[in-house]
């Protein structure tokens, strides 16, 4: 087990941090098949411009539109309530906004046919949905809808960043009409952020890019709000169709012990210095695309490796729960983005960012659009056997809110 400091020490580190941050992928023709949509691009279709500068949702303005939210995952819906009160529990712990993560399925990674299944187990109906983007609302919270990729039969250790179907053509039409049927629940809740892709890796290839480009454009035509993709850590600077979304999205499940001369026991200094080398790579990047930075997810499980490898909640050894290494976590990134992601204000009491309203940043000026974290849990709220990523019922949920304050 990477027992990462001694309770005493990571206490006292963390009750000091609370104080201190409170103060500091050839696309085939569509001739070979004619049900594509309409709108679907073909072999010689023209590739839509990038959004023009002066786009109304290009940019919101980062002193009064900075994001701060968790993730709601919603996986299992069987029992609804709980995710409405969790949207209440986010908002008193002084969240701005919410990512309703929604899953859609596909059986592995060769299928060609992608889709939204409803009951227990699977996913949420639309009306489910709908009911929760409009509590978040009334709540006074800027919502983010992320329609995600899961396999109901993957096979070995595959995952949505490694899709290879036979044929892509089928796969991309099915893709496209689902992300039509959310996109209709984001325009009918007036959903602020809708997602259009998450993390599918292979699709970054040259061969897909006219795809991105015309799905992003139909997309544009259709919703008033912001568009985002969100990619990985480590991928971010292969994904060539940022110029026509509105922020580099970045799921931010880096290793943050590698600055550190023990990486089994890392300081809070250098778990910080880790995450300042993370935020400068990331922001002078984003500087290149004339975009600001929107951080999808970050997130740290409660288990003993969760600095080091923190998109692992796999406890296949069974390991105690690790909440103190769940906080050094979240209490590094505090440390390292507080004086670029500015909390604000408690939602009900702030104007969430309004699908088409101008933004005016300066020209280069690349900044952060705000952070999700990932997630909240409407089922497990600390104790002796969360593991998970949710931090309601521990130390890392005092961090935050105390931040958010």
């Amino acid at each position: 087990m990477i027992k990462v400091l001694a309770y005493t020490t990571a206490s006292v580190f963390l009750l000091a941090l609370i104080g201190a941050v409170s103060a500091d992928r050839a696309v085939e023709p569509n001739t070979q098949h004619p049900l594509l949509p309409a709108w679907a691009p073909t072999h010689n279709a023209p590739i839509p411009q990038a959004i023009p500068s002066n786009h109304p949702t290009t940019m919101p303005d980062p002193a009064s539109a900075q994001l701060i939210g968790t993730a709601l995952n919603l996986y299992h819906t069987d029992q609804l309530d709980l995710y409405h009160d969790a949207l209440e529990q986010m908002s008193k712990a002084g969240f701005n906004a919410v990512q309703i993560v929604t899953p859609i399925f596909q059986s592995d990674g060769s299928a060609e046919q992608v889709g939204p299944e409803h009951g227990p187990g699977r996913g949420p109906s639309m009306e489910d949905i709908a009911s929760l983007l409009s509590h978040a609302k009334q709540l006074g919270m800027t919502t983010m809808l992320m329609p995600q990729i899961n396999f109901t039969n993957p096979r070995g250790n595959e995952w949505r960043g490694k899709l290879q179907p036979e044929h892509w053509a089928p796969w991309w039409q099915s893709y496209n009409q689902t992300i039509d049927l959310f996109l209709d629940t984001a325009i009918d809740s007036k959903v602020d952020i809708f997602v259009v892709g998450c993390e599918l890796l292979t699709t970054h290839k040259p061969e897909h890019q006219a795809r991105w480009q015309q799905l992003i454009a139909h997309c544009r035509q259709r919703f008033p709000g912001q568009l985002i993709y969100s990619t990985t850590w480590d991928t971010y600077h292969k994904v060539a169709f940022w110029d026509h979304l509105d922020a580099v999205g970045v799921s931010g499940y880096w290793d943050i012990t590698t600055l550190a001369q023990d990486p089994e026991h890392p300081t809070p200094v250098e778990l910080k210095q880790r995450w300042l080398e993370i935020k400068h790579r990331l922001l002078a990047y984003a500087d290149t695309q004339n975009k600001p930075v929107l951080l999808t997810e970050v997130g740290y499980p409660s288990l003993p490796w969760a600095l080091k490898n923190p998109w692992n909640y796999i406890n296949t050894d069974h390991s105690a729960p690790d909440h103190d290494a769940q906080a050094l976590g979240y209490a590094a990134f505090i440390a390292a983005w507080s004086n670029t992601i500015h909390p604000t204000q408690a939602p009900g009491k702030h104007t969430p960012n309004t699908p088409g309203t101008p933004g005016t940043p300066s020209p280069n000026n690349t900044h952060s659009m705000g952070v999700f974290f990932h997630k909240w849990d409407p089922y497990h709220h600390g104790g002796p056997t969360d593991t998970g990523y949710g931090i309601a019922g521990k130390p890392a949920y005092r961090l935050l809110a105390n931040w958010l304050r």
